[in-house]
């Protein structure tokens, strides 16, 4: 039995790895694509230490040192998690989180009067756990006293016509993830909410012209995102619109096609983005002045739209991830509204021996990025650690493991 199997292979499961390695403890990751969401992005900007890098060379640099610190991988995908249960149970003492003592470790005698030992027991006649068994789509079954869930989330797509084609291409999912080359150029971002919302005023730093193309009729993001939207001359919203394919040349996209979502009949119309003129200057805004210039594609506009292919340098598509987090809800983990798991500091979720790390956690805690992955995939193998060996994790620094 493993004291601890990771289940996914992006930034959150691999430094958990790395640092459940360092602990001594016996584990393995197991994961479908190794680097996971982490492997879409093309140029990786704000990572520290690394000035520009890839997606796919950042993984390998991960997942070697994983390997060299003693971790084993498993490219495979997990169907499924069960409870070992061993039967009922008399009242016993677990999730341990020791903090601190004069001996700087657990005390003796469990928690007295003036200790700092955090408890948590179960009750007489619950049935004990011994563990979980993880069964994976090739068959294979393995053993753990622990579980990191890491399986992070697969951003929404779009599921048109054009859109695997070019990603990478010209279609990209984290505007900022990617390398500062659209300056001077022309972008679109798909959504509504504040990822796109964020993502356009980041483009329009740069970028000549920045559009967001929303199905909806009104943006859903955060007023202070809103107020910068509507001050940047830069910054175009098209409403009551959907793309319905990503168009390109081979190479590179080169532009849309969008539809309207409003009521009554419409025919899709090509769009390129970089219009200026046309024959209705209310579909496109006003040029000029200081607010935001905002577009709607009402029903049975096609008419009132230039036939002509015009370019478009990228598509940002923001419109959410879905959590990976299947596999624990038969198990009773509890989410949040939003479809996350729920977590405690220690990322520990409400079921004893499964804690998780990464982007499936409340929003709170992720912010959707490589670097808070890393920082919660370390969180949760001291974490897990201490669950295991009923002591608080040392602190791991070069060569030495410190105490404190």
């Amino acid at each position: 039995m493993y004291d601890l199997i990771i289940v996914g292979s992006g930034p959150a499961g691999l430094t958990a790895s790395i640092y459940a390695s360092c602990y001594h403890m016996k584990h393995l990751v197991i994961g479908g694509v190794l680097g996971g969401q982490m492997q879409l992005a093309p140029d990786i900007l704000n990572f520290p230490g690394f000035n520009n890098i890839s997606g796919k060379e950042l993984t390998m640099k991960m997942a070697e040192q994983v390997k060299t610190r003693g971790g084993e991988i498993v490219v495979d995908s997990v169907v499924k998690i069960n409870h070992i249960a061993a039967g009922p149970a008399a009242p016993a003492e677990v999730g341990l989180t020791f903090l601190r003592t004069s001996q700087n470790r657990p005390p003796a005698g469990g928690l007295k009067a003036g200790g700092s030992a955090q408890k948590a027991s179960l009750p007489a006649g619950s049935w004990s756990i011994n563990g979980f068994e993880i069964e994976t789509m090739e068959g294979k079954k393995y053993q753990t006293k622990a579980i990191i869930l890491a399986t992070g989330t697969e951003r929404r797509k779009l599921n048109v016509p054009g859109e695997i084609e070019y990603t990478g291409r010209g279609v990209h999912y984290c505007a900022t993830c990617e390398k500062f080359d659209y300056a001077g150029k022309v972008c679109a971002v798909i959504g509504g909410a504040n990822s796109a919302v964020q993502a356009a005023v980041e483009l329009a730093q740069a970028a000549s012209k920045v559009y967001i193309i929303y199905r909806g009729t009104q943006l859903r993001g955060d007023p202070i995102w809103l107020e910068q939207v509507d001050k940047n001359p830069n910054i175009e919203v098209i409403y009551n619109s959907a793309v319905t394919e990503i168009v390109g040349d081979g190479e590179k996209i080169t532009g849309l096609k969008l539809k309207s979502t409003g009521v009554g009949p419409t025919e899709s119309a090509e769009v390129g983005l970089t219009f200026l003129r046309t024959s209705r200057p209310d579909l496109i805004g006003t040029q000029g002045g200081g607010s935001a210039q905002k577009a709607s594609l009402p029903a049975d506009s096609s008419s009132s739209i230039t036939n002509k292919n015009l370019s478009l340098d990228k598509v940002f598509i923001e419109i959410g991830g879905v959590p990976g987090t299947a596999l624990v809800i038969p198990l009773g983990v509890k989410m949040d509204q939003g479809g996350y798991i729920e977590v405690n500091e220690r990322l520990a979720t409400n079921v004893h021996g499964i804690f998780a790390a990464g982007d499936l956690v409340s929003y709170g805690l992720s912010i959707e990025q490589i670097s808070s992955a890393v920082g919660l995939g370390a969180r949760a193998a001291a974490s897990a650690f201490t669950f295991i060996k009923q002591e608080k994790a040392p602190t791991v620094w070069g060569g030495s493991q410190i105490r404190r």
